[in-house]
């Protein structure tokens, strides 16, 4: 017999999109008694609307549907930045596994013990329509976690070391792995070559559009819990059938909360009019960026800004409405950080964008450590995709050339000001040359200022100062292929 599977991921507090696909799927199992698979691949948190509203969505459909068999694999965003996100989070655990909902993470290591993480399951066999399943799941490696003591270790390590431990017979493993498109084919490869038969993954992590690997089973719904997949598994996987959000109809259990919470907060009421076309790219500059680090410069009144790329999750294209509500502002960023300067030598500047540039050549794919920067930086580098390895040839601040043609800095002590997020100024994403560098908070009246808010102000100082002209600059990055 077949079981139906669905699969969700990264919806971070979209909970508007992931109550309606949960609607989805109670539409469309309502009439069975058949017990079916309910996947999320990680990042239900850091978003727009409150957390609750996503763990209570969750908590409804097992209520209304018992026989969904639920499994949710942890996502880099899920941990947080603060302790009391990480609390939160081990609190939904207990909370999930009171309801009967499982989450599953294999490669989730307690650095005080060296063991792994007794609070989440490293997997589960469960035995549907006469088949047992397997099912597992790996989250890729962040720094958040490292705060709480946590680590996350290779997923092709511990995989191997999961399945030559399990001694209880089954029929096909099923793995949710929080990680981009690359890492997941690597990770089916690796359990090929070890003689290990992975039936299906369900990847996450991706934000931008993954085609479905029909020849590996390999699938990643759409980030924001834009789409599901729907599927069968039995001898193999079949009836493979994607979802868009708009194909489907919520019923009132799920909307019913959404509604009463976008009327109390006011979320889908317009903040300014939308003139711009800020694009957004992930690794790879782009005009919201620039737009941020331009109006960060600003504020700071420094030679130069930049951010970590990872701030941004959803663009403000101009095609999309003519208004920005504050709805569209969350999606964008929903950060709190405050920004801060630096002064910086020629040197060390060379050192951070060695860094941004590291991974230059997954560009494609995603590069974490990229850098968004202000319009007046233009960096050319030497990419060898052969090797997967870049060099920066030259650094101009405002058509200004700091390196000699040995690519060595012409003046290596002199100093410029810069405005940058404090993420990377506490040395994240290998950025270890900001780490011990003096940081001053910026004060707009008095006040630190917080990085979404920034962007606030200086979208409406747009829409009111507005020449006619949409399309907004980049910073420039020229890669020289060799």
């Amino acid at each position: 017999m077949k079981t139906n599977i669905y699969a969700i991921t990264d919806s971070h507090q979209e909970s508007r999109n992931l109550s309606k696909l949960l609607s989805g799927v109670y539409n469309f199992e309502k009439d069975s008694k058949s017990p079916f698979l309910l996947l999320d691949s990680g990042d239900l948190f850091k978003g727009i609307y409150d957390k609750e509203l996503s763990v209570n969505a969750y908590l409804k459909i097992k209520e209304l549907l018992p026989q969904a068999q639920i499994f949710i694999t942890l996502g880099n965003n899920d941990f947080g930045f603060k302790k009391s996100d990480f609390d939160y989070l081990k609190q939904t655990v207990e909370k999930f596994k009171n309801a009967g909902i499982n989450v599953i993470c294999a490669n989730l290591i307690d650095n005080k013990t060296n063991r792994h993480a007794d609070w989440v399951l490293e997997y589960k066999i469960i035995e549907l329509n006469g088949q047992k399943f397997l099912i597992t799941g790996f989250c890729l490696n962040n720094s958040c976690a490292k705060k709480f003591s946590c680590d996350l270790s290779l997923p092709e390590d511990c995989f191997k070391k999961l399945i030559e431990s399990i001694k209880e017979k089954y029929d096909k493993i099923i793995v949710l792995n929080h990680h981009w498109y690359t890492y997941s084919k690597n990770l089916k490869d690796f359990a090929t070559d070890n003689g290990i038969k992975i039936d299906l993954i369900i990847g996450g992590h991706e934000h931008s559009p993954i085609s479905p690997d029909y020849e590996n089973n390999i699938f990643y719904p759409l980030s924001f819990a834009r789409t599901l997949y729907k599927m069968t598994i039995g001898e193999k996987v079949e009836n493979i059938e994607e979802i868009s959000l708009d194909k489907l109809n919520f019923i009132e259990p799920f909307e019913r909360p959404i509604l009463d919470y976008e009327k109390k907060t006011g979320l889908r009421e317009p903040i300014t009019k939308r003139v711009l076309n800020l694009t957004k790219c992930y690794s790879d500059p782009c005009p919201l960026g620039t737009f941020i680090s331009d109006n960060m410069r600003k504020l700071g009144k420094t030679d130069i800004a930049f951010h970590s790329t990872g701030y941004t999750m959803y663009p403000l294209r101009l095609a999309d409405s003519d208004v920005i509500t504050k709805y569209d502002l969350g999606k964008v960023i929903c950060a709190t950080t405050t920004i801060e300067t630096i002064n910086i030598t020629v040197a060390q500047l060379k050192k951070v964008f060695e860094n941004a540039v590291l991974n230059r050549t997954l560009k494609d794919r995603g590069n974490a450590r990229f850098v968004q920067c202000s319009r007046n930086v233009t960096i050319t580098d030497s990419c060898d995709y052969e090797n997967n390895t870049c060099e920066i040839i030259q650094i101009a601040i405002n058509g200004e050339n700091l390196l000699d043609s040995e690519r060595n800095p012409i003046e290596p002590n002199r100093v410029f000001t810069c405005t940058i997020d404090p993420y990377i100024g506490s040395g994240e994403q290998g950025f270890e040359v900001l780490k011990n560098l003096p940081k001053t908070k910026v004060l707009q009246n008095g006040k630190e200022v917080q990085i979404n808010e920034l962007l606030k102000n200086a979208l409406k100082s747009a829409a009111q100062n507005f020449d006619g002209n949409s399309e907004y600059p980049s910073a420039k990055f020229i890669d020289l292929i060799e």
